[in-house]
């Protein structure tokens, strides 16, 4: 069904924004401007998922475009994620007396970044040509470095040059995969404008040649594996995740890391449809343990926060493969379902500790104690949220992993469920060991600042997410289990 307008307007709202804070004439309009366009964003979203749970798909005339359940699912937690982190910037860094305050021309660039940020992983959502996914993915990359590097030291400039090094050397990897498949549509439908349609790959994919559809995925897999943070080619994200302004290192870990694991979502949902080719389960089962394997050893011994919450981004990348791999109605659901939950707590961690560095002025969980204390409110979002991502329940991220490792011990991939749930005790001891010891320890002699007036309008944002973290393990909304169990049905077929 064609449906363009609504998808234009979820392009058009970061994109127009951005545009109107780079000429907004003062600090109240720049912060509002931005906060409106994030803000219609997620709007024009839920209008769109509306109409794809009511028609199955929607799409516009010249097949580079469509949204179906499973865009709707990226959608709807870039956009949620999104707003939150524009909401927090306002606080953040957009007012003279901020905790990092910006001049006006420095903040009208920040805001550009970030809306274009989003406008490119909304294209990504919406790109049903793989070559027009993968001009996007590269897009993500050229503007979130711009932002990583943001504060121009010598560490975010180095951390910046590194992202966009790996990310873009991997996207080239991912460029030759998407040539070879390619190649491989062309063998199978002949010369054709819809070669790179996933809408008609999918279709054509019982006829597709497995040698270069096999080729195709490791290269792929090399390349969206990279910016999804899979380990060994992880190394860039630890220091994007710590140098980056914090409202951008929440939208890193929560949004574009999930549009990484998208693309090699649907390329998966290609190779499902070719008769007896296994190949891909093996690749998201490989990369997922051995991520989550190692994320585990080096939380461990983190003392810089964001360098903490960025391993636990490689690990929850390497449980979201996993599910995958395991496949199946069950293990596709748990990992789109734990997608949604990792985003959500993540960016309610990075949000809250921001909180906590403004006030401590570091973000060495060695010397910080007694925050639960000192910051109740941001002290409660820490705990409750660390215990969330740490898989305790009743959380959100407690449920999803449990659907994995049901599916796992269901199937014929047990092996694989017993080394998840050892990483997952592993990271358990750890984070409760940095929690311990920052949150609920005796308060040091200097004390913690409070947080300026203003800065308690950040509540808002953590607000947005907050209700995800606790209501999402314990109640699933209808729309919300339908657009999951849809998007099991684009992916499995």
């Amino acid at each position: 069904m064609t449906d363009l307008p609504w998808m234009l307007l979820v392009l058009a709202a970061p994109a127009i924004s951005a545009l109107g804070t780079f000429f907004a004439p003062g600090r109240r309009s720049v912060n509002a401007i931005a906060v409106a366009g994030a803000l219609a964003g997620l709007l024009f979203v839920l209008f769109l998922v509306a109409q794809v749970l009511s028609v199955g798909s929607v799409s516009e005339p010249y097949g580079l475009l469509a949204v179906d359940a499973l865009s709707g699912v990226l959608l709807l937690l870039l956009s949620l994620v999104g707003l939150a982190a524009v909401v927090y910037s306002v606080d953040y860094l957009g007012w003279e007396d901020s905790p990092h305050p910006v001049s006006l021309d420095r903040l009208r660039r920040y805001y550009v970044f970030i809306l274009l940020f989003l406008f490119t992983m909304f294209l990504v959502a919406e790109a049903n040509n793989l070559g027009l996914l993968w001009i996007a993915l590269e897009g993500t990359t050229l503007v979130s470095a711009l932002l990583v590097g943001f504060y121009h030291t010598k560490r975010a400039v180095e951390a910046s040059w590194k992202y966009l090094v790996l990310c873009t050397v991997g996207l080239v990897f991912a460029l030759f995969g998407t040539i070879l498949l390619y190649l491989a549509s062309q063998a199978s439908l002949g010369p054709s404008d819809a070669s790179l349609e996933w809408t008609t790959l999918v279709v054509a994919a019982p006829r597709l040649d497995p040698g270069l559809v096999r080729l195709a995925l490791v290269f792929l897999f090399i390349g969206y594996g990279t910016k999804a943070g899979f380990a060994p080619l992880h190394t860039w994200l630890p220091d994007a995740h710590s140098e980056a302004p914090t409202p951008v290192s929440a939208l890193l870990s929560a949004g574009l890391l999930k549009c990484a694991i998208y693309a090699l979502l649907r390329v998966d949902a290609i190779t499902l449809r070719m008769p007896g080719f296994t190949f891909g389960t093996w690749l998201f089962l490989g990369f997922g343990v051995f991520s989550v394997l190692l994320a585990a050893f080096f939380i461990l011994v983190q003392r810089d926060l964001k360098r903490l919450l960025a391993y636990h981004s490689v690990e929850h990348m390497g449980i979201i493969s996993i599910g995958i791999g395991f496949g199946g109605a069950l293990g596709l659901f748990g990992a789109l379902f734990h997608m949604i939950n990792h985003a959500a707590t993540k960016a309610t961690l990075f949000l809250a500790g921001g909180n906590l560095a403004v006030s401590a002025h570091t973000k060495d969980l060695e010397e910080v104690s007694g925050a639960l204390a000192a910051l109740p409110a941001t002290g409660t979002v820490l705990l409750v949220g660390g215990l969330a991502l740490a898989g305790v329940p009743p959380f959100s991220v407690f449920t999803s992993e449990f659907l994995i490792l049901t599916a796992g011990f269901s199937g014929s991939n047990w092996i694989v469920a017993v080394l998840l749930l050892l990483a997952l005790a592993i990271v358990f001891g750890g984070l409760l060991l940095h929690l311990t010891r920052a949150l609920l320890g005796p308060r040091p002699h200097q004390g913690f600042n409070t947080l300026p007036k203003r800065y308690l309008a950040t509540s808002l944002a953590l607000g947005l997410l907050f209700p995800i973290v606790v209501g999402l393990g314990l109640f699933l909304p209808t729309p919300l289990a339908a657009l999951l169990h849809q998007a099991v049905r684009v992916v499995n077929g």
